[in-house]
């Protein structure tokens, strides 16, 4: 240990008695403090104008293509070259090789201790970023240290990897330039070697997991991984030894075969021991974050905990489908990281696809328009044809037709139990831990039965025009829509003498075109009087349809239609808002609230009280107090200016326009939702671009939540981030800006002067 603590001692007296060292240490500081610094006054401002987010820390060093860990990570790999291209190469250059060869000095320690004085030069190196970290803990409120620490070993180790790279490339040539050039090749190429030959299953895994690219990424995001640890370790050892032979082989002669046998025998190892450590049982994690947001939230473990045995999740890519290039071969990794979260906590999970083609939603090709398709497609990717599937060879696998032959998933346990899991038109598509915790719950928990009543031309949920409610029911590539967030949502017809089944939790009637027969109503009242959750939903001018259901739960729909005149807009287009009392009932409708969204109700009918039937009942949203009135007369508002005609009763004040009822009924809290408007949750309106912040999706979402008593959507919320503030002032920062900008800076050239000067001198 002594003689490698001398080789490093006299590696690192050449190395910062040349300006080379220092040069670099000024640039990477001058760089790195520099875009801390930008980051820093971003924050400062925004907490001047009052704009202060949370995840500060990790907007500081993080987030963004400027922050300091993004910008180290990217221009790492231009430094180390420039500082290992002489490890070696000087000695092999200036002869020296020859007496570290005739000393007693092994091979081992040559190599270690000239790799150790790179590792004290990446301490340093890296250690000056610790003042950044200094700064922003003393400048941040409640700074989240670990997760800023966890991005520090990550990238230390990925230099430490760097150098094992440049030290071995400097053992292959006494050329400089060409060993830095060298190191940067081989850098790129093993950046590059985990898109190789993804097609063939086995040979992937292997070429993945040599690959550098984004190697560091998780522990900069905060998640330490044993796998991304023991790479580090491995690959830095397999070029060390790579080194060491080199050396050994150098020293003393032997044949070619053996020196090909040692090589490939230390690769073979490598490779061996880097399976092992990506063995799902063997992985352990620590997640550093504050509100350990690399983890899936509680809710999802205890989902997870409850589907005992063992899980396999199949993808059937449908390579004409939009969203089949994400499929690929080439993104399988992609779609493994997606359940990454959730195989940590089981890690028997075993993972399948298949690849087919057939007309997906929207497609009418012929056959012989498909098979040419994906003749082309084969051309022009690294897919294997032999793996793709025929649409009769898949319909004889699985049926995916009420899938509308999609790019999914089949999530299904041991027990045969099996549920989809989609994909999304949406700027994520995948799908996310809220939607695989939703499925996996139906695993393990009744699904919510959603019934929407039919037979009376109320809204469909399967036809997708524009007054239907297809948008947050059934459509399967909508991340929000009710069968994608665990529940069931369908349509009940009512048959004579019959009842409504005991099995639905939530019955929907939505804007009744027709009167119900008594004997409907009878089976209505039945089903609110024993306790079931109910929605109502009506639309002026027909509010006599509604009002025998709405007489059974204390209220009744006012005659006439609401207006909230305003420039741009017909009048009967209203932007109601929620009430403190409703925004207490979920916390989605108080944020909209803290939000000051609105809800878009085209046309709607003002709700008013008429009895006692048990219920608190709660306005949910309101009108605006003035500009607003229920308007008697005019019948068409796009072509007829509304009067405000007090005389006839009309009066501007707010009005309720939707309201939810609670009462107990035999220990169990009945829930009821009236909304005055079926067009604010229909899909032309959920689907309308509008130029003001709209809370109707977020209507839904709430609504549903609550009547099923927030069982689904799954909840994956979060604490909020408390690293929300900052301690300093703009007058303080401008003393920390000069600091950072050009004290540090010019605080390294000095002491690489003094250093030069006393050398000199001696």
């Amino acid at each position: 240990m002594r003689v490698i603590y001398k080789i490093a001692k006299s590696e690192l007296g050449t190395l910062f008695y040349s300006p080379i060292a220092w040069l670099i240490l000024v640039i990477f500081v001058f760089q790195v403090f520099g875009s801390f610094a930008n980051l820093l006054e971003y924050t400062v401002n925004a907490k001047t104008l009052g704009q202060m987010q949370g995840y500060q820390s990790y907007m500081l060093f993080v987030i963004g293509g400027f922050a300091p860990y993004t910008t180290i990570q990217s221009t790492l790999y231009l430094y180390i070259p420039l500082l290992t291209m002489g490890l070696m190469s000087r000695e092999y250059s200036s002869g020296s090789i020859k007496l570290l060869f005739s000393s007693p000095i092994s091979s081992l320690q040559i190599i270690l201790g000239k790799y150790l004085s790179m590792l004290i030069y990446g301490l340093i190196m890296m250690g000056s970023v610790l003042v950044l970290v200094v700064v922003a803990f003393f400048s941040i409120k409640d700074f989240d240290l670990s997760l800023v620490l966890s991005g520090w070993l990550g990238l230390y180790l990925l230099m430490a990897t760097y150098a094992a790279i440049g030290l071995f490339m400097s053992t292959l040539t006494s050329y400089q330039i060409i060993a830095a050039l060298g190191t940067l090749t081989f850098i790129s190429f093993l950046n590059f070697i985990g898109s190789l030959w993804q097609h063939i299953e086995g040979v992937r895994e292997v070429m993945y997991w040599f690959s550098l690219k984004g190697r560091a990424d998780e522990s900069i995001r905060g998640l330490i991984c044993s796998e991304d640890i023991l790479y580090f370790i491995l690959v830095s050892g397999m070029f060390l030894g790579f080194s060491v032979l080199k050396l050994q082989f150098a020293r003393r002669s032997c044949s070619v075969s053996v020196k090909v046998g040692k090589y490939v025998g230390l690769v073979a190892c490598v490779a061996l021991l880097g399976y092992v450590s990506t063995i799902p049982q063997l992985k352990c994690f620590y997640d550093a974050t504050a509100n350990k947001d690399r983890t899936i939230t509680p809710n999802s473990q205890e989902i997870l905990r409850q589907v005992d045995g063992g899980l396999t999740i199949t993808s059937y890519v449908n390579l004409l489908d939009k969203f089949g290039y994400l499929g690929m071969p080439s993104n399988w990794f992609n779609t493994r990281n997606i359940f990454e979260t959730f195989t940590r906590f089981k890690p028997e999970t075993k993972l399948k696809s298949y690849y087919y083609y057939d007309n997906s939603a929207g497609m009418n090709l012929s056959r012989e328009e498909m098979d040419k398709a994906i003749e082309r497609l084969v051309l022009t990717s690294d897919i294997n044809p032999k793996s793709i599937l025929t649409p009769e060879q898949m319909r004889e696998k699985i049926d995916l037709s009420a899938e509308e032959f999609r790019y999914v998933f089949l999530i299904e346990r041991e027990n045969g139990q099996k549920a989809f899991l989609r994909m999304f038109d949406d700027q994520g598509k995948y799908p996310s831990e809220a939607e695989i915790s939703a499925v996996l719950k139906t695993m393990v928990a009744e699904s919510p039965r959603i019934a929407f009543l039919s037979g009376h031309g109320e809204r469909n949920i399967y036809d997708g025009s524009g007054v239907n409610y297809t948008s947050f029911t059934t459509v399967l590539d909508s991340r929000s829509a009710l069968v994608n967030q665990g529940y069931t949502p369908y349509t009940l017809t009512l048959t004579e003498g019959g009842d409504i089944p005991s099995d639905v939790d939530v019955l929907v009637i939505a804007d009744l075109r027709k009167a119900l027969t008594d004997d409907e109503l009878i089976q209505i009242k039945r089903y609110i009087e024993h306790g079931g959750n109910l929605v109502v939903i009506g639309e002026p001018r027909r509010q006599e349809y509604m009002a025998p259901v709405l007489e059974q739960l204390g209220l009744a729909f006012v005659p006439g239609v609401l207006v909230q005149p305003r420039e741009g807009y017909v009048a009967d287009y209203l932007w109601a808002r929620f009430t403190p009392e409703g925004a207490r009932l979920e916390p989605v409708f108080a944020r909209m609230l803290e939000l000051d969204n609105v809800l878009t109700m085209p046309s709607a009918a003002a709700i008013r009280k008429i009895g006692d039937r048990g219920f608190e009942a709660i306005p949910v949203f309101t009108t605006e107090t003035t500009g607003c009135w229920n308007e008697l007369e005019t019948k068409n508002f796009s072509l007829e200016e509304p009067r405000l005609n007090t005389a006839l009763g009309e009066e501007e004040k707010a009005y309720v326009t939707g309201y939810a009822l609670r009462r107990d009924v035999k220990g169990k809290e009945q829930r009821v939702f009236v909304l005055g408007d079926a067009d604010c949750i229909s899909n032309g309106e959920l689907g309308a671009n509008r130029e003001f912040r709209r809370s109707n999706y977020a209507l839904t979402d709430g609504m549903f939540r609550w009547l099923v008593y927030d069982e689904y959507p799954i909840d994956v919320s979060r604490p909020a981030a408390k690293d929300n503030d900052t301690y300093l002032t703009p007058g303080g920062f401008a003393w920390i800006k000069i600091f950072l900008r050009w004290i540090c800076p010019v605080l390294i050239v000095v002491c690489g002067c003094v250093i030069w000067v006393m050398r000199r001198m001696k």
